[in-house]
């Protein structure tokens, strides 16, 4: 099996803010020394408690301390940007890195946290597919010809040039997070990846969402591979108690009450999946059911629930795990069980085949 790392939250919440993105550096570099083969960033601007918001420039960063690992968005908050910034900063980044960007991108137009920016609120998911399609086809032009002219429904260019042009040829892997059903049919016709996770898609659906996904793939015309990877919540001790116990702290009863509130206050329909604000039905899960979802345990159990993962989902092409939900646990922990991961859990899964 092939494992990447997450951070939605850099750092944890008794750090300052500075602190708490070199944190995160550090986890990457440690995740290289590890094994892992991915590292990827959330944009969340505008959420109080996860201060991230430039994930190409935290990769930048670790990249200066790192030679193999890999780094992506997860996602990069489309409706946040015009695409020709999305195309010219990724490229930036891909320079930087010296090839080793994945572009993920979600958000949806119409949320409540587009409106700080200008975008209108209410727009209909039929228009915001529509403008994710064309933000693709122009990331596409602006990464690979010289000069181009479009003229969409939204954007339009006259010979323009865009630059710089990335370093990957014939450009980075682009992928879409996904989390309702139709996102991953329409991620696969366009072309390019998607990016799952049981929270948002739990198991047994996630089954069929992966089927979908492989059949709407296009036979002809890709200019890159298309990966489904799938992101899990997970921390592993040396006991299931311990580890139970440690992760109870990212999931306080109150989460779910001010998570509420706080969507309500954007005008947010708490039970609408929304990917900018990182509100989604998880928030309101008692703990019962983040253990069915997530794991969290010791050893033997991590790889006995990554084993059966990788078999029922025989596409996915790399686990993405997150240590850290909701950025509570002190670094020194996270990393503890970084290590006890990649020496008691990863070396059990080597023989398990990921999607190639």
């Amino acid at each position: 099996m092939r494992f990447g790392l997450f951070w939605q939250t850099p750092g944890h919440e008794g750090s300052s803010n500075s602190r708490r993105h070199w944190e995160t550096v550090e986890e990457i570099v440690l995740g290289e020394e590890l094994g892992f083969e991915s590292a990827w960033l959330a944009e969340s601007i505008f959420y109080p408690t996860r201060p991230m918001s430039n994930p190409l420039m935290v990769a930048i960063a670790a990249a200066q301390h790192t030679e193999r690992i890999r780094f992506g968005t997860l996602a990069a908050q489309a409706p946040l940007h015009h695409p020709f910034h999305i195309a010219s900063q990724a490229a930036t980044c891909d320079i930087l890195t010296n090839g080793r960007l994945d572009l993920c991108l979600g958000g949806r137009w119409g949320a409540a946290t587009g409106r700080f920016l200008g975008n209108p609120v209410g727009t209909s998911r039929e228009e915001s597919r529509e403008r994710v399609a064309e933000t693709i086809e122009l990331i596409r032009l602006a990464w690979t010809q010289e000069r181009f002219d479009f003229q969409g429904k939204y954007w339009s260019a006259e010979n323009l040039p865009v630059l710089p042009k990335p370093t990957q040829q014939p450009h980075p892997p682009i992928l879409l997070a996904a989390n309702s059903d139709e996102t991953f049919p329409y991620a696969a016709r366009m072309g390019i990846g998607a990016i799952a996770t049981t929270l948002g898609q739990p198991m047994p659906g996630l089954i069929d969402r992966l089927v979908d996904f492989e059949a709407a793939k296009p036979s002809v015309g890709l200019t890159q591979r298309q990966d489904v990877n799938v992101m899990v919540s997970l921390f592993v001790a040396k006991t299931r108690k311990e580890a139970q116990e440690v992760m109870r702290e990212n999931w306080r009863d109150s989460d779910a009450a001010a998570g509420i509130e706080y969507m309500k206050s954007l005008g947010i329909d708490p039970s609408e999946p929304n990917f900018s604000t990182g509100a989604i039905g998880w928030m309101t899960w008692g703990y019962d059911r983040v253990l069915e979802v997530c794991i969290y345990d010791e050893p033997s159990a991590c790889v006995e629930r990554l084993q059966e993962l990788q078999e029922r989902l025989p596409t996915m092409h790399q686990c993405i795990l997150e240590f850290n939900r909701r950025g509570r646990i002190p670094s020194e922990r996270v990393r503890e069980s970084m290590r006890l991961f990649a020496d008691k859990v990863m070396p059990d899964l080597e023989a398990i085949p990921s999607a190639s």
